[in-house]
């Protein structure tokens, strides 16, 4: 099944079955992969130029869109 189709319940279920149930190694996995995330993203910036971005800049803050 497709990622976009998928319901939060059935990938949060998927993320603790991965993890055997344990609940707090689920969360540190997704922080990490989160710091990953926010990585790449910094890297990619600065390799676009301002104007291909047409002024867009990553952040951390979620409702800054």
């Amino acid at each position: 099944m497709n990622a976009i189709l998928k319901q939060p319940d059935d990938e949060i279920d998927e993320a603790l079955a991965y993890h055997q149930g344990d609940v707090r190694a689920t969360i540190a996995a997704l922080l990490a992969e989160r710091e990953f995330l926010l990585r790449e993203i910094e890297y990619a910036s600065l390799a676009m130029s301002y104007g291909f971005a047409r002024g867009w800049t990553p952040g951390h803050n979620r409702n800054a869109r």
